[in-house]
């Protein structure tokens, strides 16, 4: 019978580094991001409304972006555009192209990275 040996495999690189992140690790996603998306999915649905980074980032004591528009137009008042008996269907549709938008930003590399991440 004949008998082989296994192809050798080349050796491993050694790992340089191991860079774990969550949301707002390596930029700051919430003033930088999700705040840019959801101005301008009011801005893309023609609702005046937009976001300064004090005033999301008094929101962002809510969990959840549906949440955080819901509380903010129960507070200040709801826009002309959203009638009372389509709230809640057109506030999950805001969110959903919110989503869309911030996932483009970050695809187009728009979301600055903090400062000193590029250097690792």
């Amino acid at each position: 019978t004949a008998f082989s040996l296994p192809t050798p495999t080349p050796p491993t690189p050694p790992i340089q580094a191991i860079l774990f992140d969550c949301d707002g690790v390596l930029a700051d996603t919430e003033p930088d991001g999700h705040r840019v998306a959801f101005n301008l999915a009011f801005q893309n649905n023609d609702i005046p409304e937009s976001w300064s980074v004090s005033r999301y980032g008094k929101l962002l004591e809510i969990g959840g972006g549906k949440e955080r528009m819901t509380a903010h137009w129960n507070e200040v008042g709801w826009p002309e555009r959203i009638p009372p008996e389509g709230r809640a269907e057109t506030v999950k549709e805001l969110h959903l192209k919110k989503t869309d938008i911030f996932m483009t930003l970050i695809d187009e590399g728009k979301i600055p990275l903090r400062s000193g991440v590029l250097r690792l």
